[in-house]
């Protein structure tokens, strides 16, 4: 593998243009979320989860995850003796974990937009703020990020421990997503600590496409299986045509259905509701805007991915990033395609990843031409 870049000091032309983004803005923007989701969001939309969590609703037969995040809720609305003091606990994790990563990065100049357009954007900020699964795998994605970014800059101990840490419990949380970003992190590994090979781009990517072809072939039976027996029926399950968001035109019953169906299953997953879908529920209008937003990011950096240096670190993104972005898209697809009104709450766990790509360049320095 190459040898990844160290940072190096570059020449702006003005003090304000380099400016960091602050900490303080980040808790700030949390915090801001909090309230809104609490008190406008949830007078036009059911917060059904996070409150559910905070009651015990959930049943001793539920999932080990639920019943964990359910006696953490619980716990908290006993000490702290208010929701919103709950929904601000879960979301200062959240917060928590975009600090580290922003301070382990050195997010700068033109390189904080990308970021700013996900902490921004109402479908990461409403759920990545209040009670759930979502805020808590935000959290750990954003530790996590912060360790990869931050071993680039110096390595040290806390980053080797961190994240694996936060990748088992990214994993607990939502398990395809979790899978995903550990394949990301092997490839990262192989070229933070693999032998250095001056192999280009093009040949490495020849060469793990071949391991992944094979893995593929040899693992097929059971991703099937997995797909047409857990995933779909699961996606189907979670929604009832009583829901004014189900989309009850949609039948992935097969494999085939959702994968020969990826090129107008992905983009629509991820925008949310269409243009129709908004007029008959105007307070989907600002999700649907916000959705194109975050399929602009998507595009934007893949673009960054491809033109980014020669060398190690278009390597991790177009080897590591880009095929683990896919994977998560395809695994979040068929529950963001049946409803997007919830699909929003599943797609705020991985919004942070999206922007992966300008946040290393980032970190390393590295001036995209």
């Amino acid at each position: 593998m190459s040898a990844i870049p160290h940072p190096r000091a570059t020449t702006h032309p003005s003090a304000s243009a380099d400016a960091p983004l602050k900490r303080a803005a980040v808790v700030a923007i949390f915090v801001a979320w909090t309230l809104f989701s609490v008190f406008v969001y949830s007078r036009y939309s059911s917060l059904g989860d996070a409150q559910t969590y905070m009651t015990g609703g959930y049943g001793e037969f539920s999932q080990g995850r639920t019943l964990l995040i359910t006696r953490i809720a619980g716990g908290l609305r006993s000490v702290l003796g208010t929701d919103l003091l709950v929904h601000l606990a879960f979301s200062m994790f959240a917060a928590a974990g975009v600090c580290y990563l922003v301070a382990q990065a050195d997010i700068r100049g033109r390189y904080r937009w990308p970021l700013l357009a996900i902490l921004l954007n109402p479908n990461f900020g409403v759920w990545a703020s209040v009670t759930g699964r979502e805020s808590l795998f935000v959290g750990l994605l954003a530790f996590f990020m912060g360790a990869v970014l931050g071993n680039l800059r110096g390595r040290r101990l806390a980053h080797a421990l961190i994240a694996p840490l936060c990748i088992a419990g990214m994993i607990y949380i939502r398990a395809p997503f979790g899978i995903a970003i550990a394949l990301f992190y092997l490839i990262y590994l192989l070229y933070v600590w693999g032998p250095r090979l001056r192999l280009s781009t093009g040949v490495q990517a020849v060469f793990f496409l071949a391991l992944a072809t094979l893995g593929l072939i040899l693992a097929w039976p059971h991703i099937d299986a997995y797909i047409n027996d857990e995933i779909l029926p699961l996606a189907r399950s979670y929604f009832t045509v009583a829901s004014t968001t189900t989309r009850t035109w949609v039948d992935l019953r097969t494999t085939n259905d959702l994968l020969g169906g990826l090129w107008w299953i992905l983009p629509l997953s991820l925008i949310g509701p269409t243009p129709a879908e908004a007029l008959a529920r105007p307070t989907m209008l600002p999700f649907m805007l916000a959705g194109l937003v975050v399929f602009g990011s998507l595009l934007y950096s893949i673009g960054v991915a491809f033109k980014a240096p020669r060398g190690a670190v278009r390597g991790i993104l177009l080897l590591g990033w880009l095929p683990a972005t896919f994977v998560i898209l395809v695994s979040y697809a068929p529950f963001g395609i049946y409803n997007p009104g919830s699909g929003i709450r599943y797609a705020s766990c991985f919004l942070l990843f999206l922007v992966f790509p300008s946040l290393l360049l980032s970190t390393t320095r590295q001036t995209v031409q």
